[in-house]
């Protein structure tokens, strides 16, 4: 079966943009750009739709993995946590080994493209046409670059199922990362001075990039 590590399975606001906060989305294309970013062991943009925007929301799932001292991924590996909350919100019994190759729920080596695998078995190219479900749960929110010196919307790599149990988990979640600032929404009525926003985006220790 494909390697959990050490993860167990688990199961908007006012006066903000509408395709901001919590989103109730459809899942509309899956686009594999590992082989551009040899850096990354996984490069996967994920687009997902709902009636609060013309334009998809876009998630990319990318990072690499970390390995013990016999090269196999670390149970706690912070992108094998990603790749599981995708994985799981889908009810897909695929994923990656411990090699970080991806592989089907018999633990059969994916020889095609992975995401063509995911469309044709999870999308809903059509969305918006004649098919208006939403089977996912995300959260979206704008997060501050400071590199670039702009805000992004980004999603939530924690992403759930559009039932009672999926809204609740990821709304509790969503309120202790921000409680912990590991999640802070940058203001678009902030000040900003040379490029820097007037209130920190960051935590001690910079930056918050693990979920």
């Amino acid at each position: 079966m494909p390697y959990r590590g050490s993860y167990e399975a688990k199961g908007t606001s006012s006066g903000q943009s509408p395709w901001l906060g919590f989103q109730e989305v459809a899942l509309t294309d899956f686009v594999n750009k590992s082989d551009n970013y040899e850096n990354l062991d996984v490069y996967m943009e994920v687009h997902f739709r709902n009636e609060n925007s013309k334009f998809p929301t876009k998630y990319n799932l990318l990072g690499s993995f970390d390995y013990e001292s016999d090269e196999t991924i670390s149970g706690e590996s912070s992108l094998l946590k990603k790749i599981l909350y995708l994985t799981d919100a889908l009810g897909w019994d695929g994923g990656v080994n411990t090699k970080g190759e991806w592989v089907d729920g018999d633990d059969k080596v994916l020889k095609d493209d992975v995401a063509l695998t995911l469309n044709t078995h999870f999308t809903q190219a059509n969305y918006g046409i004649d098919n208006h479900d939403t089977p996912y749960y995300i959260f979206v929110y704008s997060k501050w670059d400071d590199k670039a010196k702009r805000a992004y919307p980004t999603v939530c790599p924690k992403i759930v199922k559009n039932n009672d149990k999926g809204r609740a988990d990821l709304e509790s979640y969503i309120n202790f990362m921000k409680a912990k600032k590991y999640i802070v929404e940058h203001d678009a009525n902030e000040k900003v001075v040379n490029g820097v926003p007037s209130r920190s985006t960051t935590t001690s220790g910079g930056t918050q990039t693990s979920f």
